[in-house]
């Protein structure tokens, strides 16, 4: 038997198990600590972080009306099958999907599944497969759409607005660390249902993290004593009017955009009432048979709520635009007061540079204390914010599922 025969026979005998564990399970496997993602678009839109065992870790809302559709809603811990499904039940019960004479167009689902792997495929073919389903048995004309997953850069930016790596350290990352970045900062915020307070928390903690370091600069300085108390003094002045910066940073981000009080979330509170009353009309449209007695006025009543919401979007809208850019003008006033500090820190002496590098250890002992207790601070200081905001959220579609009912 020559070698070569030999070899073919034993790659041959080694496929025979192969084989036959193909035939147990056709299914493909994720590899172990695959993070997926995916995102099902019906506006509300959801993001679902998935990881290896197909099991759901995070489930985020992308925009207001995902909020109130996931809000009080277990999705962690489900198939992300089962939970892209639940969330296309819960747009139906809420108006968001119309049934009886709705085109297929107007209940389009855009499902997107990140990666190109043969895992992947076979994800999206399952959620697509569970979606159909379900439309079918509940007699909805609608249509699923597949959609490109996020391109990195986009990616990035999501890595970059939820973790405190800095823009050097996100580009660095595979696709694959990006995902795991982007699902421990979902897991993290949580609790946090709407964008405005999922931002306010973000830069919080970036400022907190990054103050807290600083901090222990100045103390570690003050410790050294004798010579260094000028360096401290001038130190820990800059540092005062940093620290000023950033509260004035949190308090207006909070009371012009996070607060029930601002004129920010009263709009919003409009909006949604109309939002509201427009599926409401949307639906009872659908009810109707076209060019019957009431179609036509009642057709007419749908266009006028179209133009009431759009008008209220767009007054939502520039309100934020303007609390952001007056929020712009704060954070440029930090970021002078940053540069201040920076130009103090280069002209620390070699003694001083020596103190800091022999308390490395202790300064990031100091500041993984102050990331881990972040959380607990943030929720404890808006918890009856957070408890609201969900109850109002629930309350809104409870009032969506009522107005569907009415219409039918």
């Amino acid at each position: 038997m020559t070698k070569r025969i030999f070899s073919a026979m034993l790659a041959l005998l080694m496929l025979v198990p192969a084989f036959a564990l193909c035939s147990c399970s056709s299914e493909a496997k994720a590899p172990e600590g695959t993070i997926t993602r995916i995102t099902v678009d019906i506006n509300p839109s959801v993001e679902l972080m998935v990881d290896d065992q197909n099991k759901v870790i995070s489930a985020t809302a992308l925009n207001d009306d995902g909020s109130i559709l996931i809000a009080g809603e277990a999705l962690v811990g489900m198939e992300a099958e089962d939970a892209a499904e639940l969330i296309v039940s819960l747009a139906t019960e809420t108006g968001y999907i119309v049934k009886d004479e709705a085109e297929a167009s107007e209940n389009a689902v855009k499902i997107s599944v990140s990666g190109d792997s043969k895992y992947a495929e076979q994800l999206r073919k399952k959620t697509e497969t569970k979606i159909s389903d379900f439309m079918e048995k509940h007699d909805i004309n609608g249509k699923i759409e597949k959609v490109e997953a996020a391109k990195i850069e986009t990616l990035r930016e999501l890595a970059l607005s939820t973790s405190l790596f800095t823009e050097e350290e996100v580009n660095a990352m595979t696709e694959e660390e990006l995902y795991t970045v982007i699902s421990a900062g979902r897991i993290e915020t949580a609790l946090l249902l709407t964008e405005e307070m999922r931002n306010a928390y973000y830069n919080a903690k970036e400022y907190k993290i990054s103050f807290a370091e600083r901090e222990e600069t100045a103390k570690i300085i003050e410790a050294m004593g004798g010579v260094y108390k000028l360096v401290h003094a001038g130190y820990k002045t800059a540092l005062d009017a940093y620290s000023k910066t950033i509260t004035a940073i949190d308090n207006f981000r909070y009371e012009t955009l996070v607060s029930p009080d601002s004129e920010y979330q009263k709009s919003l509170a409009e909006l949604r009432e109309a939002k509201t009353e427009l599926l409401a009309q949307k639906n009872y449209v659908a009810t109707l048979e076209v060019n019957g007695e009431e179609y036509a006025s009642a057709t007419i009543t749908l266009q006028m709520k179209e133009a009431d919401y759009e008008e209220l979007l767009a007054a939502y809208e520039k309100l934020g635009a303007d609390a952001n850019a007056a929020l712009e003008s704060l954070i440029e006033k930090m970021r002078e007061g940053e540069k201040a500090l920076i130009a103090l820190e280069e002209k620390f002496s070699d003694d001083i540079k020596a103190e800091l590098q022999a308390k490395a250890a202790e300064t990031e002992l100091a500041l993984n204390e102050a990331k881990a207790q972040f959380f607990a601070d943030f929720e404890a200081a808006h918890k009856d914010d957070i408890q609201a905001m969900e109850a109002d959220l629930i309350a809104q579609k409870q009032a969506l599922i009522n107005s569907v009912k009415e219409a039918a």
